[in-house]
């Protein structure tokens, strides 16, 4: 789940357009372009201010608690809730030097105001607003609640704040922390977002409430969460949070981390499988073929990798490059090797993902130790 980050070219062709713009500018009436727009233009900004845009707009103050998050490291947001980071770890991927991911300031942040995101990995930035449908959210801009962006979308700062482009794989997804009209305040995470001492840390923004391939969501008052103290600490004693069924069981490392609830008593035959029964085939699999992964490390990196690619589903599907399905294989055809029901059975895709990882990293934690270095596996 990686972050998104600013882009731009340089190099003598863009050198050379500053002083043509520069003229243009000077040319041009009424404001046709401002300075902001040459910098931008420069700056190779996919979509940049203009008079028509929602950057024209006056943005409303900032102002609230959550102010305070704003410039935080890595770091000191693990110290800020530090009963979060063991949900949120999947998430956590060191990429540009930090773990502070969009994603992953996403998880933290939600869980401080108390949404309880379930089990399984909510997916790339670009699949947040998917995935809180899928979870009974509402569709709209209210603080609390997230913003999606689609994988190459523009993201739009109000004023004189810019835009920059989404990742054209992953997307990204922000905190919405507080809406006023079409004001819409966020705060977010990612790998480009630095502050004056050049330390990756949270960063804050304002965008349009129709800003184009944004999409908003919030949890309705039904949706399960789980109460936090205002300091972000343990759960009060009111928590109401989702518990684990009696044929359930947290599958717990020795560091006292989880994989997660697994139904290690699934008897089915894998078709469209709960994440939950799909570990229960992984954990059987394992126990059954694959003795020498039967343990806390191999377990805990094989739960991690796929929770980070598919979130357990079987019919994840990476709207970009086509990757599907628990393991996601590229393409998604090679699945056909285990079995002609590869498009819905979770089984047939865990046993696909099995042997790959066998043949070409030997252990699901050397797979970890490949992905972790490449951002893939």
């Amino acid at each position: 789940m990686t972050a998104s980050r600013r882009r731009g070219r340089t190099g003598p062709f863009r050198r050379r357009l500053l002083p043509i713009v520069a003229v243009l500018c000077v040319v041009m009436t009424t404001g046709a372009c401002s300075p902001t727009d040459v910098l931008h233009f420069l700056a190779g900004c996919k979509n940049g201010p203009s008079s028509s845009s929602s950057s024209a707009t006056t943005a409303s103050t900032a102002k609230g608690d959550w102010t305070r998050n704003i410039g935080k490291s890595e770091g000191e947001v693990k110290k800020m809730w530090p009963d979060h980071v063991s949900p949120c770890s999947g998430y956590n991927i060191v990429y540009g030097g930090s773990g502070l991911q969009c994603t992953w300031w996403a998880c933290m942040r939600q869980r401080a105001l108390g949404h309880d995101l379930g089990q399984g990995s909510w997916g790339d930035g670009g699949m947040w607003g998917a995935s809180a449908k899928a979870h009974g959210w509402k569709q709209g801009a209210k603080a609390g609640g997230i913003v999606s962006w689609t994988p190459g979308a523009a993201v739009s700062y109000i004023g004189s704040g810019g835009s920059w482009t989404a990742d054209g794989r992953y997307g990204h997804v922000a905190v919405v922390e507080q809406v006023d009209g079409d004001s819409v305040h966020i705060s977010e995470g990612g790998s480009g977002f630095k502050n004056a001492n050049g330390v990756v840390s949270i960063h804050f923004g304002v965008i349009s409430a129709k800003n184009p391939g944004a999409t908003f969501w919030y949890p309705d008052g039904n949706a399960s969460t789980t109460p936090v103290s205002s300091n972000g600490g343990k759960p009060s004693s009111t928590s109401n949070s989702t518990k684990v069924a009696k044929w359930m069981c947290l599958a717990a490392s020795s560091d006292g981390s989880t994989t997660g609830a697994v139904n290690v008593k699934y008897s089915g035959n894998g078709y469209h499988a709960s994440p939950e029964d799909a570990k229960g085939i992984a954990k059987q699999m394992i126990a059954s073929g694959y003795r020498e992964w039967d343990n806390d490390n191999d377990w805990q990196a094989l739960v991690w990798i796929w929770e980070h690619e598919s979130g357990w589903r079987w019919n994840a599907e990476n709207p970009t490059s086509g990757a599907y399905g628990i393991p996601q294989s590229y393409p998604a055809s090679k699945l056909v090797a285990a079995g002609g029901d590869w498009k819905d059975n979770a089984a047939t895709q865990i046993k696909w993902g099995l042997q790959y990882i066998k043949q070409r990293y030997g252990s699901p934690h050397q797979a970890k130790e490949f992905w972790l270095r490449n951002n893939a596996y």
